[in-house]
């Protein structure tokens, strides 16, 4: 379970191609995963020896179900409209939340002056 005020959910998909796009505004809010399993068995790998295991016998029974961590794991959702990619080169997506002009009027309100950025 993953409770917040937003309903933002981490799942998994069917369409698998979409994680190929640079576009990545698909899920109307939530998150999708692209090894689901696998972050399942990271979880699930700090109160079991045999985190595959539990997974798999709770999803083969067919019946919806939740397994609880015994340890609070948490969550930081981070939006970023500009990264770095590992080689170092600067990428930049477009901003489908408008939180840049949000986040940038805020600043200039306090009285942060960011150089570079006409006035």
């Amino acid at each position: 379970m993953f409770p917040n005020r937003w309903n933002i959910y981490l799942h998994d998909t069917p369409q698998k191609d979409l994680f190929n796009r640079s576009a990545r505004a698909f899920s109307h809010g939530c998150i999708r995963l692209q090894q689901p399993f696998e972050f399942a068995y990271a979880l699930l790998s700090r109160q079991t020896g045999d985190p595959e295991g539990v997974f798999r016998s709770r999803l083969d029974s067919g019946r919806e179900t939740r397994i609880d961590l015994d340890v609070h794991v948490p969550v930081h959702l981070v939006y970023r409209t500009a990264f770095t990619t590992p080689r170092g080169e600067l990428r930049f997506r477009p901003d489908v939340y408008g939180r840049d002009r949000q986040i940038l009027s805020a600043l200039e309100e306090a009285g942060v002056v960011i150089g570079g950025l006409p006035s």
